[in-house]
């Protein structure tokens, strides 16, 4: 009795013949498939029943390990369609059952049988609190491993779950009135890739940070302005201070506030900057280009060639502090690139064209990267394979 090589290469296989989409040649491997285990042959003749599916489907969701990923398809099943290559990941009930009842039986028959059991395809788990902290005395402190409670400069600095803090033990900031901003005595914040931290400023502003990012800033606040420098991604909340505006320096220009809620990114390796606005109203300012300033819901765009500003689903570019990832009609390139960072993996193509491939969803930021991967394989466009922390990904053959 054959033992299967790939759960869901054969689920592929199954919904392609479900639904339609199989040519000769495919209906022919799943016939011979079929053919070589009865117990492949029975679930097939389930997931041709609707009122089978329906009952499994309701059965499974609570049973399934695989909660995240039913959610993820579920969250994707809400897009509309694209044309030509632009293939969501989408995917109705009757195809999520399909898979459920499929992988869930397959993996009863494989515990039972008496030939050698696979190895599954390992876990690749998300990012985790965890940060470097370089204090003005240039000591470097993991914050994540190490107790932080120290003075500097009048600031009490503590560290506690995640969140960085900087409490003033004095009454006034800014007292130096004939300067823009002093930052001789500043800190820098460093999160590693599979990394993100929390830090509130001496001002109480609230700073997210994103894997692979780090933030330089004053222990406290002297002059007329709060200045940071940010590269990477960031989302800022901003403590309102009209006599002081908040200004976050990037590498392509700097992002000026009073008080607001907005992103950030830019990384110090990317030719664009993305500045998007929550809450409030911010203005982007560089060398050479007009300023742009925004509204809530507004997005400005910099590069070296120009700007623009553009509206945008905010969802998208600040869900990941919620917890959740959103792509619309994003390039496979694009998302892997966020995902290198936060999962801290390297990822391989088998050909350039496959990170153009474009694609629509949602995933949960604290769950594993392979329920992504599985729903990408589950479109027929690639498969994939894991080896460490690096990802290959190629291509299947064309129809």
């Amino acid at each position: 009795m054959k033992k299967f090589e790939n759960v869901y290469q054969d689920a592929a296989l199954m919904r392609r013949v479900l639904l339609g989409e199989a040519d000769e040649a495919e209906q022919q491997e799943l016939e011979k498939r079929l053919e070589e285990c009865s117990d492949l042959r029975k679930i097939y003749e389930q997931l041709q029943n609707s009122e089978t599916l329906k009952a499994a489907f309701k059965e499974r969701q609570n049973y399934s390990s695989k909660k995240a990923y039913q959610s993820f398809l579920q969250k994707i099943g809400q897009v509309e369609p694209e044309r030509q290559r632009r293939r969501s990941l989408r995917i109705g009930w009757y195809i999520a059952a399909a898979v459920v009842i499929f992988a869930v039986g397959l993996s009863f028959y494989m515990l039972n049988s008496s030939s050698p059991k696979e190895e599954s395809r390992p876990l690749i788990q998300p990012g985790t609190q965890q940060a470097q902290l370089t204090l003005p005395d240039g000591s470097v402190i993991d914050v994540d491993k190490k107790e932080v409670n120290v003075v500097v400069d009048g600031i009490q600095v503590k560290y506690k779950e995640g969140v960085l803090s900087y409490q003033s033990t004095v009454t006034t900031q800014h007292e130096e009135k004939n300067v823009e901003e002093q930052s001789a005595k500043s800190n820098e914040l460093v999160i590693p890739r599979g990394g993100e931290n929390t830090v509130i400023l001496a001002d109480g502003t609230t700073v997210h940070l994103n894997a692979g990012s780090k933030l330089t800033y004053p222990v406290r606040f002297v002059g007329k302005r709060r200045l940071v420098a940010l590269e990477g991604e960031a989302y800022f909340d901003v403590a309102e201070d009209e006599n002081h505006p908040f200004v976050v320096r990037t590498h392509l220009g700097d992002v000026i506030v009073l008080g607001t809620a907005f992103n950030v990114n830019a990384y110090i390796n990317a030719s664009v900057c993305y500045t998007t606005l929550v809450r409030g109203k911010v203005q982007f300012s560089a060398p050479n280009v007009e300023a742009i300033t925004l509204l809530p819901g507004e997005q400005a765009v910099v590069s070296a060639n120009g700007s623009e500003k553009r509206t945008v689903d905010l969802e998208e570019y600040v869900g990941w502090v919620e917890g959740l990832y959103v792509f619309n009609n994003r390039s496979l390139g694009e998302i892997m690139e966020t995902f290198e960072r936060w999962y801290d993996i390297q990822v391989y193509y088998e050909t350039e064209d496959l990170r153009n491939i474009t694609y629509s969803g949602s995933l949960k930021r604290y769950g594993t990267i392979n329920s992504f991967l599985e729903a990408l394989e589950l479109t027929g466009d690639l498969t994939y394979k894991i080896s460490g922390r690096n990802i290959l990904i190629y291509g299947k053959m064309e129809d």
